[in-house]
């Protein structure tokens, strides 16, 4: 008895080459070919450029597996294209794992199929290609006993381990195995988005990556992140509450239009729920700075245009430094108003205490000079230091 995971598409295969694009009229020479007539193709193709082609060509039999990593144990750089039916699940998943582990590509070109068990693969990659028109198709796994196609449980709990391992969110891990032996479910680049799947999408000669297209996942990331500057950091950082607000707004609107209003309420409470806990450990101060520091990492605008003084007036190798390097901002800011809150509302006694030693690490921080390396790392001593201290004006 085996397990399988594939669909019937009809008779035979069409070429691949000559419908992506950014080949062109390259043609498969030297082609190094793996396999059996019975196994699916495994072939390296000898094409000109720095990463390697493989191509896996037919329906995913015993040994394909170890086919495919006598192919590839030697290379590291490798776009893997796909044309299959599916079949077994266990030789598709030993497959994905080498593909994961290695980092490789994983391509279904325009008007290419993948269906069951090559989806699977196809998931794998560490960068997945498809075009709007590429058929990338799912169904559950299902054995065959006596002429009859049944579901099998085990072999779905393990894909969706194996998927669990991939980081994919169970909405996706569904979508997958949902299906019936006699259908599946065609993945299309915005629907894969709204699974949290990031595509490249090659659509003739464009090309759309993940940061030009990102899944809802990244817009509800965005809005619990400006959720948190808006609710809990407005006191430490004073940003520019009109431009978060637009953001927060911005990405309320994609994400519900992307994944749509239920599915996309799921997403981010989950991500809220996180946020909410990290905050009980580690404490606002130290959220808001890494919140921020998150944002900006992916362009995103936070609402903080400089550090707690104007630059225009900076005047020390310190001042100027700090400046010019925008990591440190939101720390310098942070500091600012903690030391006016400290000098405003706290008792006498424990405020020159407090303040006392504010200075010598004024005195420290203005001992790195122009050193950004030395400064973010006086600053972030210092934040920690501070993040014990209740400020009730910042809750």
């Amino acid at each position: 008895m085996q397990l399988w995971y594939q669909e019937e598409t009809g008779n035979g295969f069409t070429g691949i080459m000559g419908r992506i694009p950014f080949f062109g009229a390259m043609a498969f020479a030297l082609a190094i070919v793996v396999g059996s007539a019975t196994a699916a193709e495994v072939e390296l193709l000898d094409l000109p450029g720095e990463i390697d082609i493989v191509s896996i060509k037919g329906e995913i039999t015993e040994g394909d597996s170890g086919r495919f990593y006598d192919l590839v144990k030697e290379r590291d750089r490798i776009t893997v294209i796909l044309q299959s039916p599916g079949g077994l699940v266990k030789e598709a998943l030993q497959i994905g794992a080498e593909i994961r582990i290695k980092n490789f590509a994983t391509m279904v070109a325009s008007d290419g199929e993948c269906f069951s068990a090559c989806g699977l693969i196809w998931v794998s990659g560490a960068r997945r290609y498809m075009s709007p028109d590429s058929k990338i198709g799912f169904h559950a796994a299902y054995r065959e006993e006596n002429g009859e196609y049944k579901e099998s449980g085990v072999a779905n709990a393990e894909i969706g381990s194996f998927l669990t391992h991939l980081g994919l969110r169970i909405e996706a891990i569904r979508y997958f195995t949902v299906a019936g032996s006699d259908e599946f479910l065609l993945l299309t680049p915005e629907r894969a988005r709204s699974l949290g799947i990031d595509v490249y999408e090659q659509n003739g000669t464009e090309l759309t990556t993940p940061e030009q297209a990102p899944t809802v996942d990244v817009y509800a990331d965005r809005f619990v992140s400006y959720g948190i500057l808006r609710s809990r950091c407005a006191g430490y950082l004073q940003m520019d509450a009109d431009v978060v607000e637009r953001a927060h707004m911005d990405a309320i609107k994609t994400g519900q239009a992307i994944a749509g209003n239920d599915a996309w309420v799921d997403i981010w409470t989950a991500m809220l729920e996180e946020a909410k806990a990290e905050i009980n450990t580690k404490g606002p101060l130290l959220v808001c700075i890494k919140t921020e520091a998150h944002l900006r990492s992916q362009g995103q605008p936070s609402g903080i245009h400089g550090p707690s003084y104007a630059c225009s007036k900076a005047t020390t190798p310190s001042e100027l430094a700090m400046c010019d390097d925008e990591s440190i901002w939101a720390k310098d800011r942070a500091m600012n108003s903690i030391y006016f809150w400290i000098r405003d509302n706290v008792e006498p006694e424990l405020r020159k205490r407090i303040l006392g030693v504010q200075r010598i690490w004024l005195t420290d921080r203005n001992g790195c000079g122009a050193n950004k390396e030395c400064l973010n790392s006086v600053y972030d001593q210092r934040l920690q230091e501070l993040k014990t201290i209740v400020i009730q004006r910042f809750r």
